[in-house]
């Protein structure tokens, strides 16, 4: 098993259908230990979806836009194992009015929101987990598909 005793996180899980999910089920096949996060409404989701992974796991709250919970998710982290060895950032939102081939129409607010959230987040999330990753730790992050947010 190549990820026995590591320790992952992994944003973006929704549903069974989400990759973020398949991701982690693969994970902890090859033996790595999780924990997932999520906010708001489809917290929810997530953990309906963390239950039916191999081993049921943790849902951390987490808004990759609001600082306090990067630096709660880092304590909390920090709390649960001390150190990890990589994290998954598969995390993409995009306002309606930035969606379905809209980009001549789209508020700049929304196109700005699409890129903080989908793509400059890793960054956030990068400075989150560093203090904690062990050497030769990984972060990994999914692209999101551009011609669905534009």
């Amino acid at each position: 098993m190549i990820l026995a005793d590591k320790r992952l996180l992994i944003t973006g899980v929704i549903t069974k259908d989400s990759i973020a999910f398949h991701v982690a089920e693969r994970a902890q096949q090859e033996g790595a230990t999780l924990v997932l996060t999520s906010f708001g409404r489809v917290r929810r989701m997530t953990e309906r979806a963390a239950q039916r992974l191999p081993e049921p796991v943790d849902v951390l709250e987490l808004d990759v836009n609001k600082p306090s919970q990067l630096s709660a998710l880092t304590d909390s982290l920090r709390g649960r194992w001390g150190e990890v060895d990589g994290a998954l950032h598969a995390i993409a939102y995009a306002p309606e009015d930035a969606l379905g081939g809209r980009f001549m129409t789209a508020p700049a607010e929304s196109a700005m929101q699409a890129f903080q959230t989908s793509a400059f987040s890793l960054k956030a999330l990068a400075a989150a987990v560093a203090p904690l990753m062990r050497s030769g730790a990984s972060i990994v992050g999914l692209d999101f598909d551009a011609t669905v947010a534009w």
